[in-house]
């Protein structure tokens, strides 16, 4: 164990990987404990579905006891016992904390992937990330969920020949879905993304990969990880659903045709957050109106409410397909936008408008120049399924689903790693490759 630490943390490296994450607390912690009456706004309900919780309520919507699955648990739970016994200032503390170990984690990663000193540009990166270190200061997932994947990820790198080490990765990511069910996707794409990079490297190397059976493997495990999430929703509610009933709504937000009115069809950079709310196409009138038919249909729980979101969605996209295709472009725009839009953006100083681009400019350019030596280097390509997996999967998703830049945040790592892979010199050998099987004889 001690020679096995002492590699991977040499004595000079340790110094550096503590000064970043000294660095990355001190950010987080100056901006959260400045900014902690943002902190107890609460936007997504998880601190007063947290507050129920500890008060013996359950998962129940503010203000009732009626029991609800439209928010994912894991952060709920988080908020419940840390705001409990510790306040708004514990949950600081917390956000803060789970910002360190991201930067932590992705060192670690980097080192795994044998980036060199790429390991501290990339965990450079995600120690200066201004989402990060702006959601750091809301009760909101981003920052634990980015925290989940970076972990998630260390996990998939380490030991892949042992079932064990699967199953751990498994189990993490069960967690991690437990905190936004929009990762689930992500388990084909790494099948699909292993086949492709076996298939490439199959005329360079005589390894086999197994990283579609690892996949299946952390697959399985993830959903018995969840499966009382599930029963409780079954149990609860009367359906059994190991995601959340909020996927209909996100994805009927950025499907409609008030949206594609008040925002696909007008000039780039407008939102729905720049309508008055008594305005005919705002959020909140559109929100009435939403509220208003499926009340008019009758449909009562949020399952229902959830499928009828769904359908109207499907309707929409059939009736207008030409919309639906450039709100696809428009989401896209938005997940990488390098600076906010809407009221997020609104009284930022040039200055930070600066920084921002020149931050995000930079990291994209440095990731592709990383993507293009990947594909110089096909051999390490099974090395990297996880990580071009996790860009895949979110790119994906919020292509279809509601998009902004936050929605990013949970890449940022990924992002780093590939950066980090620019600046690289090192050599993959095929003895280096982790995710084998065996040799052929």
């Amino acid at each position: 164990m001690k020679k096995l630490l002492k590699s991977c943390c040499p004595r000079d490296s340790t110094i550096t990987l503590t000064v970043l994450l000294i660095i990355a607390f001190v950010l987080r912690a100056s901006y959260a404990f400045t900014h902690l009456e943002e902190l107890s706004v609460d936007r997504d309900f998880y601190l007063g579905i947290g507050q129920n919780v500890w008060e013996g309520h359950g998962f129940s919507i503010p203000g009732s006891n009626s029991s609800t699955a439209f928010r994912p648990p894991l952060y709920i739970l988080i908020v419940a016992v840390i705001q409990g016994l510790t306040g708004l200032k514990g949950l600081a503390l917390f956000q803060c904390l789970a910002g360190v170990v991201t930067v932590w984690a992705t060192w670690h990663c980097g080192r795994l992937l044998k980036l060199g000193r790429g390991t501290v540009l990339a965990a450079s990166f995600v120690t200066f990330d201004p989402i990060l270190l702006r959601y750091t200061a809301l009760a909101m997932t981003e920052v634990t969920f980015t925290m989940l994947v970076a972990l998630t990820t260390l996990l998939w790198l380490r030991e892949p020949k042992s079932i064990f080490s699967a199953i751990i990765c498994g189990i993490a990511f069960g967690i991690t879905t437990l905190c936004r069910p929009s990762i689930w996707p992500m388990l084909p794409v790494i099948i699909v993304v292993g086949f492709l990079a076996e298939w490439i490297t199959r005329s360079k190397s005589p390894i086999k990969s197994c990283i579609p059976i690892r996949a299946i493997v952390v697959g399985l495990v993830a959903f018995l990880t969840v499966l009382p999430w599930g029963l409780r929703n079954a149990y609860e509610l009367g359906h059994f659903k190991i995601t959340t009933t909020h996927g209909g709504y996100t994805f009927l937000l950025g499907n409609n045709s008030t949206f594609y009115e008040a925002v696909l069809h007008k000039s780039l950079g407008t939102t729905w957050g720049d309508y008055p709310v008594d305005h005919p196409l705002s959020q909140t009138n559109w929100y009435r109106d939403l509220t208003d038919k499926l009340d008019q249909q009758g449909l009562k729980t949020e399952f229902e409410r959830d499928r009828a979101q769904y359908k109207i969605a499907f309707s929409e996209i059939q009736q207008d397909p030409s919309s639906f295709c450039q709100a696809i472009l428009l989401r896209q725009l938005r997940l990488w936008a390098p600076i906010p839009q809407g009221p997020e953006a609104n009284g930022l100083p040039n200055l930070v408008f600066l920084g921002l681009w020149v931050f995000y400019l930079t990291l994209y350019l440095l990731t592709l120049i990383g993507m293009f030596r990947l594909v110089r280097s096909p051999t390490e390509l099974p090395k990297w399924v996880w990580v071009l997996a996790i860009l895949i999967t979110f790119s994906t998703v919020h292509s279809l689903y509601w998009s902004n830049a936050r929605m990013r945040a949970p890449v940022i790592p990924a992002l780093a790693l590939l950066a980090g892979r620019a600046i690289s010199t090192r050599h993959v050998s095929e003895e280096d490759n982790l995710f084998t099987c065996g040799r052929d004889s």
